[in-house]
């Protein structure tokens, strides 16, 4: 029998929409991300019958796998896997569904106008020669910028405040001051500047606090963001590919839920949730269920919901931030490009590699989107292919980028009018270290936030459900219960926050079995 896998996550119809429509289900889950795979798992692995309905064709939402042009496999918004919990890898038997990462290294490479760079690698010893080359006065202040990081990494992960309900901001490093008003408070721009001095280095390093976010690194609480991103425990922090691409996580989950029982729908539209009765699909039929857990962000979820819910709930949601700074380019390349900076050649393909003109530069880009311009001046570019060529035809390569600051929407013109401009206006910016860049390019899909929003279903086209700063952190994220009874959330708004991490699910398939105990 064909796995989840072996379809990339285009599961269909199990049976008739009809015959779904006339069982009773324990639980129905609302969207086929990662997050409700992982408590479709969960909760079927404990003998609940489980229905995921995902209205798109394929499963695995924001962490998906496509072949948007032959022979090129994409995952065209998740692209590299970091802080997925070890519990869900471990208890789900992931690997015995065909997930595996392979580690990058080095982390991060970073070229500079001046024609000099710097790599970060998984051996402290290399990083330290590659910052002496640099700067020898900033070795220690680099050190201990990563020993904070790390510290506070091993104070929140060990026990796991990830796993079940987030402990109150106010308890959180409370013998640990310095590592409190990081967590808490300090712009990533102000900590970084604390550390080191030479202005390649900040530049190198200020970017790891504003991905994926709606603010500059002097905004306060972007310190944060950093934090959050080096708190894995699956490989010690560390980041890396999934083989295949970063959908066969989704697909791994799903065939681990599908073992345990669970049914999996594709192209099927939740039109409304009755809470206590079940869901109402867009054809009208209603499927029954005592309890709907959904994987749609709050904004979504809230507006799904047939029957009033409490004003403060509304209120709450009404407020949630989900405003996606980012522009995604998804490219099919004839071969790798060429970084006039790079000490070996191989080296920058291996890395995440860092396109920056320094903090004041991305400050200032963030304004321009904040009035409505993009501006596209940071960015990550990634070149999976370069560790897996299974994502890409003999002698071809997969180049992702991910590129901040563009707005939702535009104060000139539509996305549908600047879309390919803005696209060009980015790789312009990754061409002032790779010049040829443009000449490897075969095929593009440039995908701003609108697209994302039409095409994975997430407000704003905020993969992480909502910016990761802290006033929409810990206990201030999204648990998952909620006031309208029956209704569970277990997406990236919830808590721990977003990224490819499966705890939320797993959290939430927690807190519906302790609520439904029999």
């Amino acid at each position: 029998m064909a796995t989840v896998a072996d379809r990339l996550g285009r599961v269909g119809l199990p049976m008739p929409v009809a015959e779904l429509a006339a069982r009773r289900w324990d639980v129905v889950v609302v969207g086929g991300g990662h997050n409700g795979l992982t408590a479709a798992a969960y909760l079927a692995r404990a003998g609940r019958s489980v229905l995921v309905l995902e209205a798109r064709a394929q499963l695995g939402g924001a962490a998906t796998l496509q072949e948007p042009f032959p022979g090129y496999r994409i995952s065209p918004c998740a692209y590299v896997v970091g802080l997925l919990h070890p519990l869900v890898v471990g208890e789900l038997e992931l690997g015995r569904h065909g997930f595996a990462v392979t580690l990058l290294d080095p982390s991060l490479w970073c070229p500079f106008d001046d024609g000099t760079s710097v790599a970060l690698h998984a051996d402290t010893q290399r990083t330290v020669a590659q910052i002496a080359a640099i700067s020898a006065s900033d070795v220690e202040g680099y050190l201990r910028y990563d020993a904070l990081f790390e510290r506070i990494r091993r104070a929140l992960r060990t026990p796991d405040t990830w796993v079940g309900d987030s402990p109150a901001q106010d308890d959180l490093l409370r013998d640990d001051p310095e590592a409190r008003e990081v967590l808490l408070h300090r712009s990533i721009a102000d900590v970084v500047e604390e550390h080191v001095r030479d202005e390649r280095l900040r530049a190198l390093l200020h970017g790891q606090g504003v991905i994926g976010t709606w603010a500059g690194p002097r905004d306060p609480g972007t310190a944060a963001v950093h934090a959050m991103h080096a708190m894995g425990t699956l490989h010690d922090g560390r980041w890396g590919y999934v083989r295949g691409g970063t959908g066969r996580v989704s697909f791994a989950l799903a065939d681990a839920a599908v073992e345990h029982g669970a049914v999996l729908a594709s192209g099927v539209e939740v039109a409304a949730i009755e809470p206590g009765v079940g869901v109402r699909l867009a054809g009208g039929e209603l499927v029954g269920a005592g309890t709907v857990v959904s994987n749609a962000d709050p904004k979504r979820t809230t507006a799904l919901c047939s029957s009033d819910v409490p004003a403060p709930w509304r209120e709450r949601v009404d407020a949630w931030r989900s405003t996606s700074p980012v522009l995604k380019i998804n490219c099919g390349l004839s071969r790798l490009p060429t970084f006039t900076a790079a000490p070996e050649s191989g080296l920058p393909h291996r890395a995440m590699v860092t396109i920056t003109s320094g903090i004041d530069a991305t400050q200032a880009a963030f304004a321009r989107a904040e009035a409505g311009e993009p501006a596209p001046s940071w960015a990550e570019v990634y070149f999976p292919s370069a560790y897996d060529p299974s994502v890409a035809p003999p002698g071809g390569h997969v180049m992702s980028v991910f590129a901040q600051y563009v707005p939702y929407t535009l104060a000139e013109g539509t996305w549908e009018s600047r879309r390919e401009a803005i696209g060009d206006a980015a790789l312009a910016e990754v061409a002032r270290f790779a010049p040829d860049v443009a000449d490897c390019v075969v095929h593009r899909e440039v995908l701003g936030p609108p697209d994302v929003e039409a095409r994975i279903g997430l407000t704003g086209g905020h993969i992480f459900q909502g910016d990761c700063l802290p006033d929409q952190m810990w206990d201030r994220r999204f648990a998952p219960r909620t006031p309208v009874p029956g209704l569970y959330l277990c997406g990236a708004a919830t808590h721990p926050g977003g990224s490819v991490i499966g705890i939320n699910g797993r959290n939430a398939a927690m807190a519906v079995l302790a609520d439904t105990a029999p």
